[in-house]
């Protein structure tokens, strides 16, 4: 602790101080067999994919993961090619999407486009799955290094927070929430500004905003929600030593300053272009009440933990939620070590005082504005029903703020490592029992399982080569919410084309934010009959709108691929024949229709509609009807 009693600046064993920017010499080779060991364990935990690391991916290229493949692909293509990475027309056509509304990954998805090119968006996927941890895990332990010592304590501190249950439990498809290594960094940087203050202002502000702005076009979840304990970390710090603060105001606020101008020069953009943009949203994404950490949830394991007895799946299947969103474990080592640091060392180092209170206002949160029990939801109201209605914050999901409170008790479990060392033998073989204990608990489940990414041939052949490029194709299933199988197609096949429909959150009629593209009379059709609902009738009226929707959205291609219900694709099949009045062609597993003209189709049928409703007029065989008898 330093002498103005704010947090440890870091000293060298030697008792020689480094600068906050700087990695010591003799720090090298630990480190760097850190981050080795880091990826070892990761590439251990996802080892199913990388057995076919082109055409394996967590969650088989459906939901989620098909969203964030789609967008690895996208943000290169884009770049290359000149145009907007920030709206896309390539899915929900002629509207398009606001790409800084969903988890697009636009910084991975840029620096790994290289890669993306050569081997393909699964790969690239996979390879930004496996980093995720190891790289959150070893950042972890580069920003404990300022407070501890020890290697080995900060580097299974920098574990517990990169393989944490949080992580674990998001790396089923949410990639844009577990690239989560720049927070540690942020609340390095920000303490540096605070209390470090070595160099220059500007410079630690500009670096704090260059780390900002880097998480915030990495995933803007992961930002918002760092950014919101950035300020619980200025408040802490504010209450907690306010002359030492005080005394330090002008530095601070020159760097904020210098942060403030270093974001916006590289975010100030891409913030500008989703609040005013094209397919802007306004309101809460999240409309639900069902992601919060179950009081039961901080001791009970998930199926993401190695040990996970039977009765403990049980018990955690009926938290609200779902097993994606089940991420508040910590185990009961884990806490006991968290309380006994603070109960020992908090008012003899502010390190341990600042960290229990940056731990402890994450995990309180993400409890939610009730109180979760055993999947019982009470009547007692918790803090985040305090800010739940906020704007921005609205959007939050409660239970992901285990990522920041893992993080400091990780930092709070090396600071238990290296002081439990110095203690005489029985104590010191107590402790380790403990930090033991501790690992085990949290042991991941490996290897985590990936599932084929099936495709049918045409998209991965030189069939797709025949659809003129950046024309429209309409592929069944219409994609959607529920059906987001074509995009992880469409990325196979290069973005070749544009298609209506998508898995995306974009606005409503009425600017509202909404998972999917606005209903239409054919896109409606298309998701009954693939949920099983029998072909009706196509009747004239009918067909007029089914055409008017081909004509908007331009349509030059149809096809129509597997489905998951049986006769689903043959109603579909169906549909199509009778609507352009021919029969498909068959091309590398699905269905195709080419040189679609919607608007000489929509004309004729018009012309059919207009002649059908005119009276006839009386021929030679056909008295008319207005003739008396």
């Amino acid at each position: 602790m330093n002498s103005a009693g704010g947090l440890d600046d870091g000293e060298e064993p030697g008792g020689q101080r480094q600068g906050w920017w700087r990695v010591p010499r003799a720090a090298l080779r630990p480190e760097l067999l850190s981050l080795i060991l880091c990826c070892a364990l990761a590439v251990r935990v996802f080892f199913d994919a990388w057995k076919a690391p082109a055409s394996k991916l967590l969650g088989g290229g459906v939901g989620d993961a098909a969203l964030l493949v789609w967008f690895l692909r996208w943000t290169p293509l884009a770049v290359a090619r000149g145009m907007n990475p920030l709206l896309t027309h390539y899915i929900n056509v002629p509207d398009g999407v606001n790409v800084m509304w969903n988890g697009s990954l636009l910084l991975p998805g840029l620096l790994l486009g290289p890669l993306t090119a050569a081997f393909g968006a699964v790969a690239t996927f996979n390879v930004l799955s496996t980093l995720a941890p190891a790289l959150s895990a070893w950042c972890a332990a580069l920003a404990f290094r300022r407070y501890v010592s020890n290697h080995v304590a900060v580097l299974i501190g920098g574990l517990v927070y990169g393989f944490s249950p949080y992580m674990l439990a998001q790396a089923r498809g949410h990639l844009h929430l577990t690239l989560a290594f720049f927070p540690p960094l942020l609340f390095l940087a920000l303490d540096n500004i605070l209390v470090g203050q070595r160099r220059s202002p500007l410079l630690a502000g500009a670096v704090f905003g260059l780390l900002a702005a880097c998480q915030l076009l990495t995933g803007e979840e992961v930002f918002a929600s760092t950014m919101l304990f950035c300020v619980w970390q200025v408040l802490v710090m504010m209450i907690m030593f306010p002359r030492h603060i005080a005394g330090k105001a002008r530095y601070a606020l020159i760097a904020l300053g210098a942060t403030a101008i270093a974001f916006l020069a590289i975010a100030g953009w891409p913030l500008w272009f989703q609040i005013f943009g094209p397919q802007h949203i306004s309101g809460d994404i999240q409309k639900t009440n069902r992601f919060f950490t179950d009081l039961w949830n901080f001791v009970t394991p998930t199926g993401v933990q190695a040990l996970a007895p039977e009765s403990a799946i049980r018990m955690t299947a009926r938290f609200t939620g779902n097993f994606a969103e089940t991420n508040g474990y910590m185990g009961i080592p884990l806490i006991l070590i968290v309380l006994f640091t603070a109960a020992r060392w908090a008012w003899s180092s502010a390190v341990v005082r600042v960290a229990f209170l940056l731990a402890l206002g994450p995990i309180v949160l993400s409890m939610g504005d009730r109180l979760h029990i055993a999947g019982r939801v009470t009547g007692v109201k918790l803090p985040w029903s305090w800010f739940q209605s906020l704007p921005l914050i609205e959007s939050a999901v409660p239970n992901r703020f285990m990522l920041q409170g893992m993080l400091f008790c990780g930092l709070l479990l090396a600071i238990f490592i290296e002081r439990a060392w110095r203690w005489p033998w029985p104590g010191r073989v107590a402790a380790a029992a403990l930090t033991i204990a501790v690992i085990v608990t949290l042991l991941p489940r490996t290897p985590v399982g990936a599932s084929p990414v099936i495709a049918p041939a045409f998209f991965t052949s030189s069939d797709v080569l025949r659809v003129p490029r950046d024309s429209v194709v309409l592929v069944t299933p219409f994609p959607g919410a529920q059906a987001a199988t074509p995009m992880t197609w469409a990325a196979l096949a290069d973005l070749r084309f544009k298609m209506p429909g998508g898995y995306f959150v974009g606005p409503d009629l009425n600017g509202r934010p909404k998972y999917g593209p606005v209903p239409t009379m054919l896109s409606g059709q298309l998701a009954k009959l693939a949920s099983g609902w029998n072909l009706p009738k196509l009747a004239p009226g009918k067909r007029i709108a089914y055409l008017s929707d081909l004509n908007r959205w331009s349509v030059r291609t149809v096809v129509v691929g597997p489905m998951a219900r049986e006769g689903a694709r043959a109603n579909i099949r169906l549909l199509f024949t009778q609507l352009l009045g021919r029969p498909p062609s068959q091309e590398g597993g699905v269905d195709v229709w080419w040189n679609v003209d919607p608007v000489q189709l929509l004309r004729r049928a018009e012309r059919r509609q207009s002649s059908a409703e005119l009276p006839r007029r009386p021929g030679r065989d056909q008295p008319s009807t207005h003739e008396p008898p």
